[in-house]
């Protein structure tokens, strides 16, 4: 068996556990609604772990082993990255939030801020991150760790970029849809919201993987993920200490800040997985 179909078939079969894994979350949809513990059973250590764990098993079935699953922290050289995991999504969610403000002609809504205070959100953040982080770890070890590993020799870098970015938004609507499904809201306004996280997350986990390849690990990744999830309610509350109306509306502005940074950033990171690509010296 060539190495492209060693590739395929381990491919196929990851995403073919962590398909059946989003199933229990349908199957067992009224029951997660009646009873926390199966909420949390089903969610947090099935759902939220199937990466992780569809990647062991494929390793196992596959007998491909358990080596370069990017278990190494190597903080030594790549300190700067773990602090580009950290600050770039915060200044994304923070340029998303704020610039639309700012630009609208709104800057007195700030007025209540400090340097003090936004230092402590910070330093809360940080502190989180090294924590609770980790569990985020059964996301990235079967996505960035496994995944697009198997997909690069397949599809290209471009082509894992853009295609790993889908695959992962698309796990991501079984939650995206939880209102729709207990029967808040309309389906045409939850698909709405859906292809906007489909954007997002497709441009965000093209920084995912560049990560990953610059480190060789899969812990900046987890870092950036969690991240990627806090910022945003760490922002909202901190913007609850100023004088922003209740549901304003910016309109247009909102809109233009709302994507087109991390799309932009997404190419960024394209171009140098390819210029890295490039430079890589060539194996025998």
């Amino acid at each position: 068996m060539t190495a492209k179909k060693e590739n395929a078939q381990r491919l196929g079969i990851y995403l073919l556990i962590v398909s059946l894994f989003v199933l229990l979350f349908f199957v067992y949809r009224k029951l997660m609604n009646e009873s926390n513990t199966v909420f949390f059973i089903i969610y947090y250590l099935l759902f939220s772990f199937s990466p992780a764990i569809a990647s062991l098993i494929t390793r196992a079935v596959t007998k491909e082993g358990f080596r370069d699953m990017k278990l190494h922290l190597k903080l030594e050289k790549n300190i700067k990255w773990y602090l580009l995991a950290f600050g770039l999504p915060l200044i994304f969610f923070s340029a998303r939030i704020l610039l639309p403000i700012i630009v609208s002609g709104h800057s007195e809504w700030f007025d209540r801020f400090t340097f003090q205070n936004v230092l402590a959100s910070v330093f809360m953040l940080a502190a989180l991150s090294t924590v609770q982080s980790i569990g985020l770890l059964g996301e990235e070890l079967g996505w960035r760790g496994y995944m697009n590993q198997k997909m690069e020799p397949l599809f290209g870098t471009v082509g894992t970029c853009l295609l790993g970015g889908i695959l992962w938004s698309l796990w991501h609507l079984p939650m995206d849809l939880a209102g729709w499904l207990d029967g808040e809201g309309s389906l045409s306004d939850s698909l709405m919201m859906c292809g906007g996280r489909m954007l997002l997350l497709t441009s965000f986990g093209t920084f995912l993987m560049w990560l990953t390849k610059k480190t060789d690990s899969v812990f900046p990744a987890v870092v950036a993920h969690f991240m990627f999830n806090q910022s945003q309610g760490a922002l909202g509350g901190f913007l609850s200490q100023g004088n922003i109306p209740e549901n304003v509306d910016l309109g247009m502005i909102a809109s233009v800040f709302e994507y087109v940074p991390m799309v932009i950033l997404a190419g960024i990171f394209t171009g140098l997985l390819l210029r890295e690509k490039k430079n890589a010296p060539k194996t025998a």
